[in-house]
């Protein structure tokens, strides 16, 4: 029963390996994802900026309140857009630029999951070892085995605490 217990152990650290080697590909896959996002932000809000720089002094809310201020509805719900566009490409922005300087943290506390679960949908498993990615295998191997130990140690003890219950009673 111990070599049995001790493959059961070595296959929770194998998986928890596997799973491990998985976050960096993971994150390495959300930053480009919010780096191609932020182009075409870039791209969808160009020909506005270029419209302030021209004729607002580069001020794009300058532009976006001449456009409300028109009497016409359409052209004032294409403020809104504009508006929205500017709102999203500095968001991006934001992003791209916390996630250059600590990409696991902001990863994990960003609150962009539409990004996130495009890059979920679409993420296959790869392994690539790095030194963060073996480094990422092995803790996360450790905290399965871990848990899966404990895990088994609380049933087991809560199955023996039931038997005496049962029959020392």
């Amino acid at each position: 029963m111990s070599k049995f217990l001790d493959y059961i152990r070595l296959s929770f650290f194998a998986c928890g390996l596997l799973l491990g080697v998985q976050i960096p590909a993971f994150v390495s896959d959300f930053g480009q994802a919010l780096n191609a996002q932020l182009i075409e932000a870039n791209k969808a809000i160009a020909p506005f900026k270029n419209d302030a720089a021209q004729y607002f002094n580069n001020d794009l809310e300058k532009l976006i309140k001449h456009y409300q201020n028109l009497d016409d509805d359409i052209v004032g719900k294409g403020a809104n857009n504009i508006d929205a566009l500017n709102t999203r490409q500095q968001t991006l922005q934001t992003a791209v630029n916390a996630f250059s300087k600590s990409p696991y943290l902001f990863t994990l506390t960003s609150n962009l999951s539409d990004i996130k679960q495009q890059v979920w949908q679409r993420f296959e498993g790869q392994i690539i070892l790095k030194q963060d990615s073996i480094t990422a295998a092995v803790i996360a191997a450790i905290i399965i085995a871990l848990l899966a130990e404990l895990s088994g140690y609380l049933v087991l003890t809560g199955i023996k605490r039931a038997y005496l219950r049962l029959f020392t009673a």
